[in-house]
């Protein structure tokens, strides 16, 4: 035992030991994060996302890593051992509704530049909803091509234990905004433009 603690101190003593030792142990934590973060590239298979993503692209998809937010293309778990590329729309504890082709968020018309021009949502026809209410860990997602794509509208919110990736996208693309309309009130047919008095709210800096 003498023997194995003075070996210890005298190699402890040595810089060349202590800087081996310094470059094993960086060496060991970079690759215990290298597994923590490593991403997955999937191969697109149908058209759901065309035109943001064609048939056979290949995607990176990364570990979720922070909140998901609105906009977020990710990967998810079909639930038959495959996964699905989809647009998150709806955030947890939000109300979606489908009326007219327009989605609309917590009553507010939702405008979604990503989408090719003159691009319409609609329900699914086999589903028959339009009216979504999403619990604490749940996500509505939609595929940006809407007229062939199967998703929250057919088999409704996703919960996040179903959400496997994220897809990394360019700062520039483009994001969703809400336009300054409303649902119609109770037995009307036309959406209602906000007043002048909720839109000055809404766009007030924090804190005035």
């Amino acid at each position: 035992m003498r023997f194995f603690a003075r070996l210890k101190r005298d190699l402890g003593q040595k810089r060349w030991f202590r800087w081996v030792l310094a470059v094993a142990f960086g060496a060991a934590l970079g690759i215990g994060a290298g597994r923590n973060i490593k991403g997955t590239v999937s191969i697109v298979d149908g058209d759901s996302m065309v035109p943001t993503f064609q048939p056979g692209a290949s995607v990176f998809a990364m570990p979720v890593l922070g909140a998901l937010t609105r906009d977020d293309v990710v990967l998810l778990d079909d639930g038959k051992g495959d996964s699905a590329l989809k647009r998150i729309v709806g955030l947890p504890g939000e109300r979606v509704d489908i009326w007219r082709g327009y989605v609309f968020i917590n009553g507010r018309m939702l405008v979604e530049p990503y989408l090719p021009k003159y691009t319409l949502t609609f329900p699914d026809q086999q589903c028959g909803r339009f009216h979504f209410e999403l619990g604490p860990e749940e996500y509505f997602v939609l595929g940006d091509n809407r007229l062939f794509s199967l998703d929250s509208r057919s088999y409704g919110p996703v919960a996040r234990d179903k959400i496997t990736g994220r897809v990394p996208v360019s700062k520039n693309a483009p994001h969703s905004h809400f336009a300054p309309f409303t649902l119609p009130a109770p037995g009307k047919t036309a959406i209602r433009p906000l007043s002048s008095e909720v839109l000055t709210a809404q766009t007030r800096p924090q804190g005035n």
